[in-house]
């Protein structure tokens, strides 16, 4: 009742919104709900015909994206000790091939299953968590596991134009094995300067994070982050400008 002119204005029928191509942000999803009209997350790939999960609302999790349709199999391949793992799927819908790919296809299709390249774990409920691409995922020298995408969450909301996290040695490799530091990368709005109140905003929010995961440093760019038609960023572009244009001591300390 007291949201009513809201639901009006979607037309007064809307039961759900299932959104696709990008992880939504939970906290944005959360905000629909709260205000009755329930924003949930499907997965897919374009190889798997696309789409392989999505959120019943059995229960509500802004932090998945589903449970997998009928006729859907998933499966973890080489959890770690906290589950993540590559997810893998199998289904009538999955592709034979790549087309004049057989390299390519031996890679991704392995008896019958596509390997997505995604990391994920099962929930409690049977829902489908994602921690990013497995391509992404940095290993610190203690043994860890560490996602961009995961870290990135917590600056969710940070009054920037966008912004992203690397491991410093993807951006600029060094040769030996050392601590592995990440990088906060900032593209700020037009006029914006990097002041104090932004600062204590990212420390304030790195906090939160366990010792291991929390970024090190910050580097504002001036360009905007390239990105693919889906709107996702290109990161190893990005990582390549970068190195080439910017010395790794240009990098400020948190």
């Amino acid at each position: 009742m007291l949201l009513r002119n809201i639901h009006r204005g979607f037309g007064g029928e809307l039961l759900a919104l299932i959104t696709g191509g990008a992880f939504m942000e939970p906290t944005s999803m959360q905000f629909f709900y709260d205000l009755g009209l329930p924003v949930v997350n499907g997965y897919g790939l374009t190889e798997a015909g696309t789409v392989l999960t999505v959120n019943d609302l059995k229960p509500f999790r802004a932090d998945t994206v589903g449970k997998p349709l009928p006729g859907v199999e998933l499966r973890i391949l080489n959890p770690d000790a906290e589950g993540i793992g590559e997810v893998a799927a199998r289904s009538k819908t999955v592709m034979s091939h790549y087309l004049d790919d057989p390299e390519l296809t031996l890679e991704t299709i392995v008896d019958g299953w596509l390997l997505t390249g995604d990391l994920g774990r099962f929930d409690g409920h049977g829902h489908l968590q994602l921690f990013g691409r497995k391509k992404n995922m940095i290993v610190t020298e203690g043994g860890k596991n560490i996602y961009p995408e995961d870290i990135e969450t917590v600056f969710d909301g940070l009054p920037v134009k966008e912004y992203t996290v690397f491991a410093g040695n993807y951006i600029w490799p060094k040769k030996e094995l050392g601590k592995e530091s990440l990088i906060l990368i900032l593209r700020l709005e037009q006029n914006q300067r990097f002041d104090n109140v932004l600062q204590e905003d990212i420390a304030a929010r790195n906090s939160k994070l366990s010792d291991f995961k929390r970024v090190n440093g910050y580097l504002v760019w001036e360009k905007d982050f390239p990105r693919t038609a889906s709107m996702k960023i290109k990161r190893q572009v990005l990582a390549e400008e970068i190195g080439k244009a910017v010395e790794r001591s240009a990098v400020k300390q948190l």
